[in-house]
């Protein structure tokens, strides 16, 4: 009797529904029945469930002369899946290149395109960036979660302390909040928290988009649109915008310096507010990236700026499996953590090698993964957060020198407490380990 073939990963998850991002439904009904008959189809619709079901947020596809090597993003790591054979990976990629309304017969181009993938009540956004390459074709298809999965800033993993004095200044008058962090560590679903942890309902929010980058949109915040078709530049918009009387300036891009002198007076003169977004690796680094975009404003703009949060993202210990230990005190020395303060710290479960799974009889028996996170050890992630509010020492620094070392001493000394020390508390607070510190503080 011939040998079963083992399923394919597309074929062991339940499929997702694809929506094509067209405004007519007869043109989207179209273009889905017309995929729905080509071979790549199933295996699309099941390659992305399995994602899904495995919690990646990127699967990318190398494509070479004889298959396509694949590999999902988890928690912010790379993991290598089985390869698909190069007809299958071609139909796989020709009904997403359909569905995305990109050029399924170009394989050189650089061509970027988007769908939404359903499955259950979850709605996904799936973005895809395609590019052909020497040895054929790399594709990089991102699932981004339309609703933010996260409500309160509890939720992504910051301090109750740490939550009180960012609400204080989201809440403040006459003052500069900058949100950042570093290139696809959470910039969009942080500024979401952030914003939706301040008092909205008290005061007029006021947003300034460009019209072909729309943000999501919140609560008791209104969006002026410029460029596009509006006719209008950034600046226009905001002197029409002035003239309501907004107590907040929201803005999800950093504002051409015209736009920053505007508003930058309305803080100084009407104790009005500014929120903006800005990637930087760390918050003194984004202060000091800042300033030189503003030189007219840049003394108003340390003057005004009262906090700049930062983060980075750390894979969270799996709580159904993670493995306690008694810390050595030359580690809690190290680690700075005062002797007696912390009894235990924890690492993920490694199970050990093979060979030896076995009973008390030497018979082979395997560890059984964990069924929470699938034997990663790590399940979801946890922002790391550091909180910069410059002090007057810090604010005089700031106007003669852009050296880090001396500028990140001087608000240590105002009682600035650093990312590396966060991340320290995390490890101490059990939420991550050890290991996991050193992977994202050694990568760039």
């Amino acid at each position: 009797m011939a040998e079963q073939e083992e399923p394919q990963l597309w074929q062991t998850a339940a499929p997702v529904e694809f929506v094509p991002h067209l405004d007519e439904r007869t043109e989207a009904q179209a273009l889905l029945i017309s995929t729905r008959q080509g071979a790549g189809f199933e295996v699309a619709a099941g390659q992305f469930g399995h994602a899904l079901q495995s919690r990646a947020t990127h699967l990318l596809m190398d494509y070479s002369q004889n298959a396509c090597a694949m590999r999902y993003q988890i928690d912010g790591a790379w993991e290598q899946l089985p390869p698909l054979d190069r007809e299958t990976g071609d139909a796989m990629l020709y009904a997403v290149k359909q569905l995305c309304l990109l050029n399924p017969a170009d394989r050189r181009s650089a061509q970027t395109g988007k769908c939404t993938v359903k499955i259950g009540k979850e709605k996904h956004t799936l973005v895809v960036q395609a590019q052909g390459v020497a040895s054929g074709e790399r594709v990089l298809a991102k699932l981004e979660p339309v609703n933010v999965p996260f409500k309160r800033l509890s939720d992504l993993g910051m301090r109750d302390k740490m939550i009180e004095s960012l609400k204080e200044q989201l809440d403040s008058e006459g003052t500069i909040v900058l949100i950042t962090t570093p290139k696809s560590a959470g910039l969009t679903t942080t500024w979401a928290v952030c914003v939706e942890a301040a008092d909205r309902f008290v005061r007029d929010f006021q947003a300034f988009e460009d019209q072909e980058q729309p943000e999501p949109e919140t609560i008791n915040i209104n969006p002026n649109f410029f460029g596009g078709d509006t006719g209008l530049t950034e600046p226009e918009m905001l002197r029409k915008a002035i003239l309501k009387e907004p107590d907040v300036f929201v803005f999800p891009e950093l504002p051409q310096p015209d736009s920053m002198e505007l508003v930058i007076n309305q803080v100084e003169k009407n104790e009005k507010q500014i929120y903006a977004r800005m990637v930087s690796d760390s918050a003194m680094s984004g202060l000091i990236q800042l300033l030189p975009k503003y030189r007219d404003s840049a003394g108003q703009i340390i003057k005004h700026i009262s906090v700049v949060l930062c983060q980075k993202l750390a894979r969270r210990l799996c709580d159904e499996c993670k493995v306690g230990f008694e810390p050595q005190p030359q580690l809690l020395k190290q680690l700075g953590i005062p002797a007696g303060r912390v009894a235990m710290l924890y690492q993920p479960f490694v199970p050990p090698p093979i060979e030896q799974q076995v009973d008390e009889n030497g018979r082979p028996d395997p560890v059984i993964p964990c069924h929470a996170c699938g034997g990663r050890g790590y399940l979801g992630r946890i922002a790391i957060f550091e909180l910069l509010q410059p002090g007057d020492q810090l604010r005089a620094a700031l106007m003669k020198t852009q050296d880090m070392t001396k500028l990140n001493q001087i608000a240590k000394a105002e009682g600035h407490r650093g990312i590396q020390s966060e991340a320290v508390l995390t490890v101490a607070r059990g939420l991550t380990s050890l290991e996991e510190l050193k992977r994202i503080f050694a990568s760039k």
